[in-house]
Parts: C-alpha cells; sequence; structure tokens
C-alpha cells in the first residue's frame, strides 16, 4: 500500500518470512518525524530510501496517527493506493 499524504510518503509491504511483520518505506525525513531513527535502516542509497519494520499493531498505530493528525486542507492530498501489481519483496 502506498500513502502519501502532508506528513509524507510511505509504502507498507508484508513480508514473506513474517506475516505478522510489516516493512515501512520512505524518505530518512519522513519516517524519522514517527519514529526513533535507531529502528531505520538504509534500504536502497541511490534511491534515499529507508525502512522500518514494524508489528500489525504498530503500523495500525501508524495509520491512525497519520489519519489523527490530518486537518481538513489536507484531505485533497491524502491518496492511499493498492500496490498489488508491484513486486514483492522477501524481506
Amino acid at each position: 500500500m502506498k500513502i502519501s499524504s502532508a506528513i509524507g510518503e510511505f509504502k507498507i509491504i508484508q513480508t514473506l518470512k513474517n506475516r505478522d511483520e510489516l516493512l515501512i518505506l520512505g524518505s530518512w525525513k519522513d519516517l524519522i518525524k514517527l519514529f526513533d531513527s535507531s529502528r531505520t535502516f538504509l534500504v536502497n542509497k541511490s534511491e534515499g530510501l529507508f525502512g522500518i519494520y514494524l508489528c500489525k499493531q504498530e503500523c495500525a498505530e501508524f495509520l491512525t496517527n497519520i489519519l489523527k493528525n490530518i486537518d481538513y486542507h489536507e484531505w485533497e492530498d491524502f491518496r492511499m493506493e493498492s500496490i498489488f501489481n508491484e513486486n514483492r519483496y522477501l524481506a
């Protein structure tokens, strides 16, 4: 799932190894706004892509936090897209 909001641009991918674990991808700037920087790791240097692993409960809290922080002026900029047609990652 891709999420675009005023808080940042994120992609959420379910890992194949552990069904309760999700990988959140985004830029360093976007991820450290919401998560501890010590948990964030580099995924692709050339794209400036970083990641963080979350359990499903933490991910639900992350999504709730994004929704709570949207003010009514930002609803037009908020998008959630499915990524079923994209590559799957083995994490």
